[in-house]
């Protein structure tokens, strides 16, 4: 009985929690000012081709890049989401490239423009198979209580977790590590799946060396490029159902006098349901920069109660950059 309160208790919290949320809007636009067409051009005849083949062909694996036109007026562009988003919210998350593309970067011929997550590249130059372009950074104002340790181990969970990325073909890692008895480190790191293993884990190498120029003691940071990407935080942020290495192999066979599984894993089976749920709708928060913390406030009753529950089940390019929301800029 008791387990059917918590579980009810649970629903209305995060009926709480993500009612309302908003999705869909770019995080930021990098705009390549330098070269630009001219509007009813063949470039942007082209450019409309690509995003709108991009944005229909990329959800169903979570990646695609292609090119549309000749030169001089070829286009060049990929489309990617997240490795632990389902297909329909990647087409979800792709479904305003287009116009977004128009409003943040008008006339440019190169831009990326970045949403939580998914993001969109374009640009009249190959860019395909390297990791050249600009970086974003967004950060929590939250410092933590020991920043060497907290260093420490971020930097291995970072770190292990770049090589698992370059090595698979998703090009995608998230994992965790303890920082104290009662919080986690969470982590997540993804590459573009044009990257070669190597470029891979360069691009992300460099952007975990550009975290102590921004974000120093900083309990959570986002740093986004073109090419790769990575997020930590203090509270979980991704689906780790989805995001989790695959099972091990099934057993043999149980033979058929084994005595019926324990009374109650229905139940669990229901929380584990209720907290893959949980994750999918905490990936789709926007995660605030310089001004706020994250977004996904586990810092209400609610929240703890949750994140309690989950450890207690055992889940645990190129030119301008133009800004949509707080944050800085490295060009």
């Amino acid at each position: 009985m008791a387990s059917l309160l918590l579980l009810w208790s649970l629903i209305l919290m995060m009926g709480s929690l993500f009612l309302g949320s908003a999705a869909g809007e770019p995080i930021y636009s990098l705009c390549n000012t330098n070269r630009n067409y001219t509007s009813n051009s063949t470039y942007q005849a082209n450019l409309g081709r690509l995003i709108s083949s991009l944005s229909s062909s990329a959800p169903a694996t979570g990646f695609a890049n292609d090119t549309a036109g000749e030169v001089p007026d070829r286009v060049y562009g990929l489309a990617t989401c997240r490795g632990d988003v389902a297909a329909s919210r990647c087409r979800d998350c792709l479904a305003g490239v287009a116009r977004d593309a128009a409003a943040g970067c008008p006339g440019n011929k190169g831009a990326t423009i970045f949403y939580e997550l998914c993001h969109l590249r374009y640009s009249d130059q190959n860019f395909f198979g390297s990791s050249t372009g600009s970086e974003y950074f967004q950060w929590n104002t939250v410092n933590v209580s020991d920043v060497p340790t907290f260093n420490r181990l971020l930097g291995g969970l970072l770190n292990n977790l770049t090589t698992r990325a370059a090595s698979l073909e998703m090009r995608f890692a998230t994992g965790m590590v303890d920082f104290t008895v009662f919080q986690k480190i969470y982590a997540l790191v993804q590459c573009t799946r044009d990257l070669a293993p190597e470029t891979c884990d360069t691009c992300l190498r460099i952007e975990i060396g550009d975290i102590p120029g921004c974000c120093e003691a900083r309990n959570g940071a986002s740093v986004l490029g073109g090419s790769c990407y990575l997020r930590y935080d203090v509270v979980p942020f991704f689906n780790a159902f989805v995001a989790a290495d695959p099972p091990p192999p099934r057993p043999p066979s149980v033979p058929a006098n084994t005595s019926p599984p324990a009374a109650g894993t229905p139940l669990l089976e229901v929380k584990a349901k209720l907290f893959s749920i949980f994750f999918r709708l905490a990936s789709s928060r926007t995660f605030k920069g310089t001004s706020e913390s994250s977004d996904l406030d586990m810092s209400s009753a609610g929240g703890q109660l949750c994140a309690r529950e989950c450890e207690r089940l055992g889940y645990g390019g190129e030119g301008e950059a133009r800004r949509i929301s707080p944050g800085c800029f490295l060009l």
